[in-house]
């Protein structure tokens, strides 16, 4: 009988720290998933910004291929006016 009772004493033991393994165990796992939840948080923050710089980005290549193109236009322009320029000076030579 006295065999029994130290039996079932090792079995509430073992079952107590099976619970109390369980109960840390469903802890940790809230927290996991807690962090999981805030780690997507996070990635979808940064894909976010990610779009935005691409945008920016793309936007301020078009500008400055914009500002290219009209300095280029600019200097197009101003050469055939120092070429017609230079031209009436000519005539005015002969």
């Amino acid at each position: 009988m006295e065999e029994l009772t130290v039996t079932i004493k090792n079995l509430k033991s073992k079952v107590e720290q099976l619970i109390t393994s369980h109960q840390q165990l469903k802890k940790d796992n809230e927290q996991l998933a807690a962090d999981a939840i805030k780690l997507l948080t996070t990635i979808d923050e940064q894909k976010h910004t990610i779009e935005q710089l691409k945008n920016n980005n793309k936007e301020l290549t078009e500008n400055k291929d914009k500002e290219q193109q009209q300095v280029i236009s600019e200097t197009k322009t101003k050469i055939n006016e120092l070429v017609q320029e230079i031209d009436n000076c000519i005539a005015l030579l002969k």
